[in-house]
């Protein structure tokens, strides 16, 4: 009856396409939100891009992510507003919904996703660490907690694909948390894993660009990233710094195919591309406008 549009917003896959779409019955547009990118990290903060400040800049980024109310906050503050978000998202949006009263296994378990950015995991692996640290649970409560943890936004699941076979496999898979202040919140503060960081930053990034993105196996070679939209598929490998040997650019030659192959680094290099394949400093990537 009125002229308008109504935005609803919430911070649970559940409520949205569960509750609501019953309600709405097609009626509604999903728009998914995430983080602020790192350009709209500098726009925030008033940073040109161009400015030669923006590696120190990245940095900060990199380490206390991208929520709004984290980036305009003094540094002193800033770990106390990212503890704030992780329990509003742990404690209500997935404990409290799902009617779980006892949250040690479920935290052990995302500090082990955070830890464990973009490694392959499956959920009787992360069975069997809780079970060294005597903490007895079953493959059956491991998945239904990672699909709490999807359903509320906090890790995204990349689905391992085999590109020679054109198939999803059904076994491991990578988990990157939606922000990288989180990660560091959930693992204590540890520093390290500087290139399992750089593929969280890399897999968020390219979600908010539109991409659905899947993790590449040609044989036995690893692809970090296949990137789909529409008709477009990008191979994207990511390595913190460029090794001595051609491995990573190796692994994408593999892919017999025209579609575009890249390769970033967290560190700037200076070459511009390695048999064909272009290397991409990280920022320089980042502050691409899609």
């Amino acid at each position: 009856s009125f002229n308008c549009d109504i935005v609803i917003t919430g911070s649970n896959a559940n409520m949205l396409s569960g509750e609501l779409a019953t309600l709405l019955s097609g009626r509604y547009v999903e728009i998914k939100m995430y983080p602020f990118s790192f350009l709209e990290f500098l726009e925030a903060k008033k940073i040109e891009k161009n400015s030669r400040e923006v590696d120190i800049y990245y940095n900060e980024y990199e380490m206390y992510g991208g929520f709004p109310g984290v980036i305009i906050a003094p540094e002193e503050l800033k770990d106390t507003i990212l503890s704030g978000i992780f329990d509003s998202i742990v404690l209500n949006d997935i404990a409290y919904r799902s009617g779980i009263k006892d949250t040690l296994i479920l935290k052990n378990i995302i500090s082990f996703l955070a830890d464990n950015v973009g490694q392959l995991v499956n959920a009787t692996k992360i069975s069997n660490i809780l079970k060294n640290e005597k903490l007895n649970t079953s493959n059956h409560t491991v998945n239904k907690y990672l699909e709490l943890l999807e359903n509320a936004f906090l890790f995204y699941r990349g689905k391992q694909y085999d590109i020679r076979g054109k198939e999803y496999l059904r076994t491991n898979g990578k988990y990157f948390i939606v922000d990288n202040g989180l990660r560091r919140y959930a693992v204590g503060q540890k520093d390290g894993n500087y290139g399992n960081r750089l593929e969280n930053i890399v897999y968020l990034e390219l979600l908010r660009r539109g991409y659905s993105v899947d993790i590449g196996k040609y044989d036995s070679k690893e692809i970090d990233f296949i990137a789909r939209k529409v008709d477009e598929i990008l191979y994207v490998q990511v390595a913190y710094e460029l090794p001595d040997n051609t491995h990573e650019t190796d692994n994408l030659l593999k892919i017999k195919d025209n579609y575009k192959k890249i390769l970033i680094t967290g560190r700037y290099t200076g070459e511009k591309e390695i048999d064909g394949i272009p290397i991409i400093y990280i920022v320089d990537w980042l502050l691409e406008r899609d």
